[in-house]
């Protein structure tokens, strides 16, 4: 499979991964011919593009630590937990247990898994990003802290902080969580107290412990002291928080919103190397930088030497430089593969654009 983008789809190719919609609903099954009225279709979703199946891609397969039936079935956990947190504070701790079964779930997948890079997958829309978001971000942030040689119990709480670290904004106007433009000074204000009203929530209605409250209430410091809501600085700042904070950037750089156009996770990653200690913990975003792939599976790459090339595998310690099947944008049914980690040739090779 290659992932195509919204613009470059047409009649007749063919779905290699399937496409669900709100409340993980199947849109389109994997192996279907797209129509045109598809395509319409997932231009108003918001979708980037979609994962097709074609002679350049065949047999690269994405392998994901956490599966999207499993994803999806958070992101609707999410989403009950918000609404329930709306009502009693009964229904929202049933709820809550539910959660906390399914975050279990993920963790042991992740924590079991033989992988060592994370494919971020590309296939997202815009429908419930709230919701979407605190899953991605809980997944990115377990991966992180597995890296980091967490025993599982602590991935546990730190899945949790990053399920919840957003559930403040509940209680914020969609007005002003909805907003295209730049929020205003007095909206601002009003944004930044959703960390807090998460945190009272975790604390007070979810009753959970303080190393957990303490990641979402401070995932939006930053490592030079100019974040909120306290200032703090450096590793004053809870581990949990600085973890979630690397985790909750890139996703949001690489997520579409109504407002805003996805940006490849090259642009996420870039931008997470590039404020290494001034918004992130350097060694935190070193552990970014050897976890979570620039390049993901199935992604198309123009490569300096005039060719195209499909990523086949990333390697784990040049994770700029993967394995890719690359062939002539003229021709593409003759292809060649290239490690650009090996051989002297190889090195010379360099990623130039996707």
């Amino acid at each position: 499979m290659r992932f195509v983008r919204i613009g470059e789809l047409h009649t007749g190719m063919v779905i290699a991964k399937a496409i669900y919609g709100l409340r993980g609903v199947l849109i389109l099954r994997e192996g279907r011919a797209l129509g045109a009225r598809h395509i319409e279709a997932l231009t108003e979703l918001g979708y980037p593009g979609i994962y097709i199946h074609d002679l350049i891609s065949d047999g690269i397969e994405l392998e994901e630590i956490v599966d999207e039936q499993t994803r999806h079935n958070a992101i609707s956990m999410v989403k009950n937990l918000y609404k329930a947190g709306e009502l009693t504070t009964t229904r929202t701790q049933i709820m809550h247990r539910e959660m906390e079964d399914l975050i279990n779930e993920i963790v042991s997948s992740i924590f079991e898994s033989d992988a060592a890079v994370v494919n971020v997958p590309l296939l997202k829309s815009y429908d419930e990003y709230t919701y979407r978001h605190s899953v991605d971000v809980g997944v990115l942030s377990v991966a992180l802290g597995k890296s980091m040689g967490f025993t599982r119990e602590k991935l546990l709480d730190l899945g949790k902080a990053a399920f919840f670290h957003d559930m403040g904004k509940m209680f914020i106007p969609q007005t002003i969580l909805n907003k295209a433009d730049k929020l205003t000074e007095d909206e601002f204000v009003i944004m930044k107290k959703h960390s807090q009203m998460g945190h009272d929530f975790v604390e007070k209605v979810l009753l959970q412990k303080s190393s957990i409250m303490r990641g979402v209430l401070h995932h939006h410091e930053r490592f030079d002291g100019s974040g909120y809501p306290h200032g703090l600085k450096g590793v004053m700042i809870p581990q949990f928080a600085r973890i979630i904070a690397a985790a909750d950037v890139f996703d949001a750089i690489s997520s579409t919103r109504p407002y805003k156009v996805a940006q490849l996770a090259t642009e996420g990653y870039e931008y997470i190397l590039g404020n290494s200690g001034s918004h992130f913990d350097p060694e935190i975003v070193d552990i970014f930088y050897k976890t979570i792939a620039p390049f993901p599976v199935g992604m198309t790459v123009k490569l300096s030497n005039g060719l195209n090339g499909v990523v086949v595998k990333n390697n784990a310690n040049f994770m700029s430089r993967p394995l890719v099947r690359a062939f002539e944008p003229e021709n593409p049914s003759v292809f060649e593969m290239i490690d650009l980690s090996k051989g002297a040739a190889a090195l010379d090779i360099t990623i130039v654009g996707n």
